[in-house]
């Protein structure tokens, strides 16, 4: 039960992040719409060097900001301030991941292209598989 409303709870975070995201998106207009979200929380291996998240994030705006069908990404680490709910469970991870693309053709395209591939290739020995969070939405918002 816990669990559920943690999950639930970083979701409904993660949402309201994208969406806040979507609304600067529409305002700047610079690649087009891009209601479709997918949102990634990584935590690393214990055994991953220190520099993995690092080189990681780099390679988020490095590579996968390279693929066609993407419009926006963010990458980073957890912000130094952020929520400060304290009835809210807290997540702990080691970075994230928001792209923005125009549909679901478009986040297959990303998840197939040789850019996405050679990331997961480089940095996927370091990702914590079993704790690997996957998000996809549609925002609604039209």
């Amino acid at each position: 039960m816990r669990r559920t409303l943690l999950f639930g709870m970083m979701a409904l975070a993660v949402g309201v992040a994208a969406n806040a995201m979507l609304a600067d998106e529409a305002k700047s207009d610079k690649k087009g719409h891009a209601p479709y979200a997918h949102v990634v929380i990584f935590r690393m291996k214990k055994d991953a060097p220190k520099d993995a998240v690092e080189k990681a994030i780099a390679d988020c705006h490095e590579l996968l900001a390279k693929v066609p069908s993407v419009r926006s990404l963010r990458a980073g680490r957890p912000a130094a301030k952020g929520t400060d709910e304290k009835d809210l469970p807290k997540m702990q991870y080691d970075f994230a991941l928001l792209v923005l693309v125009e549909d679901a053709d478009g986040l297959e395209a990303y998840l197939k292209h040789p850019l996405h591939l050679k990331f997961v290739e480089k940095h996927g020995p370091y990702f914590d598989r079993e704790k690997l969070q996957i998000f996809d939405f549609l925002d609604q918002s039209k």
